[in-house]
């Protein structure tokens, strides 16, 4: 168990009834274990009796009082008091403060599971009360995991235990159950309430920051005050690097901030230039809003997102709670290094290195362009190219690697094609972007199809109906039902190449090519056994070539 509430006990002197002085005289830890609804409170010196403990607060019953205690907050309950002398009176006070172990949540609940869906969760009108004092109230909405499941997003109003609050904010729950893993992502300003021991004129200073989860702050908070603006940095709650403060001690200097609201979409984002002598960080915190399932627009994610840029070059891709003084510290971090143009992603575990995946090229170093198609056959495709020749089409449909003109194929290189094209390789020439093998026919040539379909089941073993037309041949896919994943790669004055896979097959004049019939599975019964399904038949027949 842990530390519930604490009993302090304070010794104050009065005289002529002004506070002189106010000295801690003791203090109590209550383990959570030790609170019974019905019994007194372990180490309060009063008569007194637990009448309502449910984490978030507690009602204690003392000398014909009730007393209500939230987290956060320290209540006297009873005091003592005798009179020195001279006016002046001794009070011993004794004061309870709750500090709470857990998330707890009140609200609408949803039960039950199925086989596919998990419905059980909060949904509907609920509160989340915090361990540290921060307090949340809204609607939770559908879970984005699971269609018509419960809640694992909610929008309401978040206050914070100082008083200040976010009017619309979004907390991320976890898929998991345990409200523990429930707190704040999303960017968040706070006006700090007036103060006369830090600025007496206009009270504390404005402050914008970033994230919490589970009640704890992570990430960058800036801070304008009176003179020029400081940043100091948060993780897991704790205020773990200062800089540039008001009295100067700090090493880290705020260059440029900029708070960038974009109430279309509903996201904020705070841009901070840091300097450190002749070093420059950058950092842009970005959340608040949230993503709507495109196939259900009461499905929501809230959005979060960090990045920081090294003086190297290098950048740090996190979700705002995973790196600690410009470091990866606990998490998933995606690392951009920019001397190598490439990127992983990293798993932290207080501040080491657990595992990690391969290197590979990284899209920010490169530069993005619409390309013809270099296979040939016509059209564009969106494409990534390198400094160093290499050129990603559609994301990897097709890969080039060699000699780079006006940030496309020009010259000796290798073209090749993912999974779906066989992982097809094109060598040779390049003109303006696409393949130019010197061989290549530039007439027409007709071909004569014979095609054959039937369907069948396991009732009808189906008849075949059959077709015959012409076509012309062209590089690209064979545009013939049941063959639509078959190429033709090659075309010269006396054969046709038609690649499918890794299999490669050749129509010349004088020889009809018959492509392996192609069938296609329908249903299952529940055991696995096919229930229909359709063949395909294919004859190429070299007709005419026209120069």
């Amino acid at each position: 168990m842990a530390t519930a509430c604490y009993i302090n006990v304070y010794n104050s002197h009065m005289d002529r009834g002004s506070k002189v002085t106010t000295i801690p005289q003791e203090h109590y830890e209550v383990d959570e274990s030790e609170i019974v609804v019905g019994k007194p409170l372990p180490k309060l010196r009063a008569t007194n009796t637990v009448t309502a403990y449910d984490g978030a607060q507690i009602t204690l019953a003392l000398y014909g009082k009730t007393y209500t205690i939230k987290i956060d907050e320290e209540v006297e309950v009873a005091c003592s008091e005798y009179h020195v002398g001279g006016g002046v009176y001794s009070r011993d006070c004794y004061c309870v403060r709750l500090t709470g172990t857990k998330i707890i949540y009140k609200g609408g609940w949803q039960w039950g599971d199925t086989i596919r869906q998990e419905l059980e969760g909060p949904i509907g009108d609920g509160e989340v009360f915090y361990p540290n004092g921060d307090h949340f109230k809204g609607v939770f909405h559908l879970s984005y995991a699971s269609i018509n499941g419960p809640a694992y997003a909610a929008e309401g109003r978040y206050t914070f235990a100082d008083g200040s609050y976010i009017e619309h904010a979004w907390i991320h729950t976890s898929k998991d159950k345990k409200p523990e893993w429930w707190g704040l992502h999303g960017v968040f300003r706070i006006q700090c309430p007036p103060s006369s021991s830090e600025l007496p004129a206009a009270g504390k200073p404005d402050s914008i920051a970033m994230f919490l989860h589970g009640g704890h702050r992570y990430g960058f908070e800036l801070v304008l005050g009176q003179n020029k603006p400081w940043v100091k940095e948060w993780y897991a709650g704790d205020s773990i690097v200062r800089y540039t403060g008001p009295d100067d001690l700090f090493q880290y200097e705020v260059v440029d901030y900029e708070l960038d609201e974009n109430a279309a979409e509903g996201l904020t984002t705070l841009r901070l230039t840091l300097k450190d002598g002749n070093k420059t960080y950058k950092v842009e915190q970005r959340g608040g809003d949230y993503e709507v399932n495109k196939y259900d627009d009461q499905i929501y994610k809230p959005s979060t997102r960090v990045t920081v840029w090294l003086p190297n070059g290098d950048s740090l891709d996190h979700y705002g709670d995973d790196v600690k003084d410009f470091k990866p510290y606990d998490g998933y971090v995606e690392v951009h290094r920019a001397k190598t143009a490439q990127c992983r992603t990293e798993h932290w575990e207080k501040g080491k290195l657990v595992d990690d995946r391969e290197w590979q090229r990284d899209n920010l170093f490169s530069k993005k362009v619409t390309l013809p198609n270099p296979t040939g056959i016509g059209g564009e495709m969106l494409a990534n190219v390198w400094a160093d020749g290499h050129i990603s089409y559609n994301y990897g449909e097709w890969v080039y690697d060699g000699e780079v003109k006006n940030d496309r194929p020009d010259g000796q290189g290798v073209l090749v094609g993912n999974d779906y094209h066989g992982r097809r390789r094109y060598e040779g020439l390049f003109t303006d972007g696409q393949y130019a093998e010197e061989e290549t026919f530039t007439g027409k040539v007709m071909l004569h199809v014979k095609s054959g379909h039937k369907h069948w089941s396991v009732y009808n073993d189906g008849e075949w109906k059959n077709e015959e037309y012409d076509i012309e041949a062209k590089l690209g896919t064979l545009n013939i039902d049941g063959f639509l994943n078959y190429e033709i790669t090659k075309i010269t004055q006396d054969a046709i190449t038609i690649s499918f896979y890794d299999k490669t097959y050749t129509l010349t004049p004088d020889n009809p090519l018959d492509l392996p019939i192609s069938v296609i599975e329908g249903h299952e019964y529940s055991d696995g056994c096919v229930y229909d399904g359709d063949d395909y038949s294919l004859e190429l027949t070299w007709k005419s070539a026209i120069e």
